[in-house]
């Protein structure tokens, strides 16, 4: 039994060393400037019926969920202001919403939002660290047992899109 633990306790010091608590960057807060919606609401869509639909205030969202995302990583501490901090900025650029099913009665059954996020990881020196298109993405039905509003589904972009954007931050492969 004893021989047993002591191969046990060998195998368990000589692991790969893999954690998920490190990171690559020597400075331990960043600062993150609100996002910006550079999507141009007052451009004419001709293939979908003439107008597109936006949601309002999707930057604010995004914001909070991101500082959310950084707070709970726990990598890289959030502050308003430090001229030591990484700066990340972000702004969204298009937001699509596209039918993936329909019903035989030509209907649409379930949708597909993406939204499409430049973002930006500067040092403190303003050297670019990260910078890199974001696109996060959900897909939703709009009847049936998994039914999900728009609203709750935009929800689940927004959390998706800071999940990828926290990601490339923090998790550089």
């Amino acid at each position: 039994m004893f021989k047993l633990f002591v191969l046990f306790i060998l195998v368990a010091m000589s692991s790969c060393g893999y954690t998920t608590r490190g990171t690559i960057y020597k400075e331990k807060t960043i600062v993150i400037t609100p996002a910006v919606n550079k999507i141009d609401v007052t451009l004419e869509n001709r293939d979908t019926a003439g107008y597109a639909n936006f949601p309002l205030l999707l930057e604010n969202r995004l914001t909070n969920t991101l500082v959310s995302k950084f707070n709970i990583d726990g990598n890289l501490k959030v502050v308003s202001q430090d001229p030591r901090a990484l700066n990340l900025t972000c702004a969204i650029v298009n937001y699509e919403k596209e039918a993936l099913r329909y019903t035989s009665a030509a209907d649409v059954e379930e949708q597909r939002l993406r939204l499409y996020v430049e973002m930006k990881l500067t040092s403190p020196e303003g050297k670019i660290l990260v910078e890199k298109t974001a696109v996060g993405e959900t897909s939703y039905f709009l009847s049936g047992p998994s039914q999900k509003s728009e609203t709750a589904a935009q929800a689940d972009l927004v959390e998706d899109t800071a999940r990828r954007i926290s990601e490339a931050v923090i998790q550089q492969w």
